[in-house]
């Protein structure tokens, strides 16, 4: 069975499903090489359909993560609920709610639009495609990759089909059950965004920066009026927004009061506060609800959703005591929807109830004729030296920033390892250089990559089972060696957003770790995203080798090739 998932959320993409396995799943930000387009994905489909050997007309079935609409019998009851609680006496509230609601169901109409004229112009027959709601889709892919027989699933994010937040029962016998969700007009995600508007960033697409300012930040106090912005209710167990009388995300997001208070404090104080409502509020969302639906027993806690993209948050999730073991999906954001609508068709139409996810080099690789072709076009040379990894290891030694491309290309946000910047940890100055020449926000940490045999030298508590930590989409507390030995990885409150490497999953990549740990003693390197300043992570040789050129590596590796000038 040939299942193909497409989706123009927040960040478009192409997911192929064969007889139960994947085959490739792409983002068409990394073709198009505009960061978080809306686009239809047409270059992710044309790579995932060639990385099958198919055709068009070889696909069963076509689905859809998004664009369901409001669920009448669940979503809406609940959205009107929420809309009753926002003092509709006032007039001037009751325009803004009728606003929040005819905004949400015409943008996510157009976008369902945009989709459908895509399909047309593609030869894609519109009618065949099948939808799932929203954070449906999320939760079948923070579930169906996990290698859990029965977990608990955790969905946040700004909003996907009028609900913020929904916790789901989930097992591979009986499938995924909604047990409670959150209205998007009591968003979490949203608050973030719009704080990270307010600090000078572009929201949904800079909340990092909003963590790593966090760090810096103290209680002040103004705490308590911030913590009184968006609030758990622990009487029914929702989420409530309670700053102006008019908070309703997206739709003039009229926060004068939170505006106020934001001058009145330091930006890193600011964003401090911001953090703590999204630890505080989830954690204790999450807190009663397994109270209530597991008796506060271990479970396993899958997660997915924008908001996980804050690993700060994914961190204090996993402290909790009713969590055993974690897994966050590697794409937590929009661009796993269309991940999610072809596992939708899988679990629907097939017996399949398992997907294996060791990794996520999904995405395109490039033979040695085409990486020549490359170097050709770009005036570059191209050698093979034997010992490769020995002077890579001695050229990071020696502080240089090298420019790490290969094999097939990482799914998600996050830079492990096929398409990555690499330097020494053991110099903190580095990150001022390196945030310098990547042109990169100064007090944003950079995170380390280590192999599953060291990993326990560098951070607190990690243990083998942490399948999180191989896609770094969680932190740990950093031991004082690591503190000592590699301090450009070690961010301001101790901790940091560690890869930890196996070398069944990139062997290339353990052994250079390996040999610099053999050379140096030391245990990490440091591991960055390889992009351009605001564009997406390099996809073929070519942007490698454009960002070589324009000096943001001092030396490129793609694949055995040393390339140099």
């Amino acid at each position: 069975m040939n299942i193909l998932g497409i989706c123009n959320a927040n960040n478009s993409g192409a997911a192929l499903i064969v007889d139960g396995k994947i085959i490739a799943i792409a983002n068409e930000e990394r073709f198009s090489r505009k960061k978080f387009t809306r686009e239809f994905p047409v270059n992710a489909i044309d790579y995932v359909l060639k990385e099958g050997s198919l055709r068009l007309e070889d696909i069963d079935y076509l689905g859809c993560g998004a664009w369901n609409g409001i669920d009448t019998f669940e979503t809406l009851p609940q959205f009107i609920d929420d809309i009753s609680s926002k003092s509709l006496e006032n007039s001037f509230t009751k325009q803004h709610v009728f606003n929040r609601f005819h905004s949400t169901l015409e943008s996510d109409s157009n976008a369902k639009k945009l989709l459908v004229e895509g399909c047309m112009n593609y030869g894609i027959n519109p009618d065949e495609i099948i939808y799932c709601d929203h954070h449906y889709s999320h939760a079948l892919t923070a579930f169906y990759p996990s290698e859990y027989e029965d977990a608990v699933v955790l969905v946040a994010d700004g909003r996907g089909d009028f609900r913020s937040i929904s916790i789901w029962s989930a097992s591979r016998e009986n499938g995924l059950q909604c047990l409670h969700s959150v209205s998007e007009l009591n968003s979490l995600g949203a608050m973030y965004s719009y704080i990270t508007k307010l600090l000078g960033f572009i929201p949904d697409r800079h909340e990092g920066k909003v963590t790593g300012l966090a760090a810096h930040g103290k209680p002040h106090h103004l705490l308590e009026e911030f913590l009184s912005a968006i609030t758990f209710n622990p009487e029914n167990g929702g989420v409530d927004t309670n700053y102006g009388d008019f908070y309703l995300p997206y739709i003039n997001a009229d926060l004068k009061a939170l505006e106020k208070l934001k001058d009145k404090v330091s930006n890193s104080d600011f964003a401090f506060a911001a953090q703590i409502i999204l630890e505080d509020v989830l954690c204790k969302y999450l807190s009663f609800q397994l109270n209530k639906f597991f008796n506060n027993k271990k479970i396993n806690l899958c997660l997915s959703g924008g908001c996980f993209a804050n690993v700060k948050l994914n961190f204090e999730l996993y402290k909790l005591k009713q969590v055993e073991k974690i897994y966050i999906s590697p794409e937590m954001g929009d661009g796993g929807n269309a991940f999610g609508g072809a596992i939708n068709c899988m679990i629907r139409f097939s017996e399949k109830k398992y997907l294996q996810m060791p990794n996520v080099y999904l995405g395109p690789s490039y033979n040695e004729k085409r990486i020549l072709e490359y170097c050709n076009q770009h005036k570059l040379n191209a050698s093979q030296p034997t010992n490769l990894l020995d002077l890579i290891a001695e050229k990071l030694k020696n502080s240089e920033i090298i420019g790490w491309f290969t094999g097939r290309m990482e799914y998600g946000p996050r830079a492990l390892g096929a398409r990555s910047i690499l330097a020494s940890p053991t110099d903190s100055s580095i990150n001022t250089s390196l945030n310098k020449r990547l042109n990169r926000t100064e007090f944003m940490p950079f995170a380390p990559v280590t192999t599953d045999k060291l990993a326990r030298l560098c951070f607190k508590d990690w243990k083998p089972t942490d399948v999180a930590s191989r896609f770094m989409t969680t932190c740990y507390e950093c031991t004082e060696f690591m503190n000592e030995k590699c301090p450009a990885t070690v961010h301001i409150d101790n901790t940091a957003r560690p890869q930890v490497v196996r070398r069944e999953d990139n062997e290339r990549y353990y052994d250079l770790i390996t040999k610099f740990y053999e050379l140096t003693g030391i245990p990490a390197l440091i591991n960055t995203s390889f992009n351009n300043h605001e564009e997406p992570i390099v996809c073929t040789p070519g942007d490698a080798m454009s960002s070589y050129l324009i000096g943001n590596v001092d030396l490129l590796v793609i694949d055995k090739f040393l390339i140099t000038k």
